[in-house]
């Protein structure tokens, strides 16, 4: 576990500097960083935010990348389901990609007689790792001078995120015609392009999602 608690430091610690470069004030930065707790979401709004997106744009895109936990919700949700809420809810909060993984293979090898206590265990040190970096960020960026270098530490750590995610033709797709769509409404009003890039982008993917469908379909009937 410790790799995956390093990595989630390091990425903490990127996260935290992006948030002062792209402007936050010290207090906003820690909010955000305890508050949303989602580095992908940071990642994903901080360059939107210094591009002066608009805030639905902003809040939608946050959204949408944060929904992979409603799924990672409902596969833990029998071994939670009969706790009162609020400890669900906060549970739900400490809920973190790499911790839920451990679980989940730990899990697979049987149930365990306290669920509860391992699914803390594994969440709550990433939870931990992860605040501590991003602190270190905050606190390392506000404690330098303004930087073109870091200006763009947080669309690098976003491309770090993409690219890996690249691996499939409708991935390909979506990324080659949000990044077209996006140039192409740079200039538009409300920074509208940017939505119509994310809107362009899934349904390149669902389009070529259909046309590999219909061509697998084909191919198996001419078998």
């Amino acid at each position: 576990m410790w790799p995956a608690l390093f990595g989630t430091g390091s990425w903490g610690v990127i996260t935290g500097v992006a948030m002062i470069q792209a402007g936050l004030t010290l207090p906003q930065a820690l909010g955000m960083s305890m508050l949303v707790f989602s580095g992908t979401t940071q990642l994903v709004a901080l360059p939107l935010m210094v591009a002066g997106a608009s805030q639905l744009l902003i809040a939608v895109t946050a959204i949408l990348t944060g929904l992979r936990f409603i799924v990672y919700s409902a596969s833990v949700s029998r071994d939670l389901v009969r706790l009162p809420l609020p400890r669900r809810l906060l549970l739900g909060y400490l809920m973190t990609d790499t911790g839920l993984g451990l679980y989940q293979m730990r899990r697979a090898r049987g149930a365990p007689p306290q669920r509860v206590a391992m699914y803390v265990g594994y969440n709550l040190p990433v939870w931990a790792a992860w605040h501590l970096g991003s602190l270190a960020g905050i606190l390392l960026a506000s404690a330098m001078p303004a930087s073109a270098g870091f200006a763009y530490l947080g669309v690098l750590a976003v491309l770090a995120v993409i690219v890996p995610m690249i691996a499939s033709w409708p991935a390909l797709g979506a990324t080659v015609v949000a990044a077209a769509v996006a140039v192409a409404g740079w200039h538009w009003p409300w920074r509208l392009g940017m939505f119509a890039a994310i809107v362009a982008g899934v349904l390149a993917a669902l389009a070529i999602e259909q046309a590999m469908a219909r061509w697998r379909a084909r191919t198996v009937r001419s078998d």
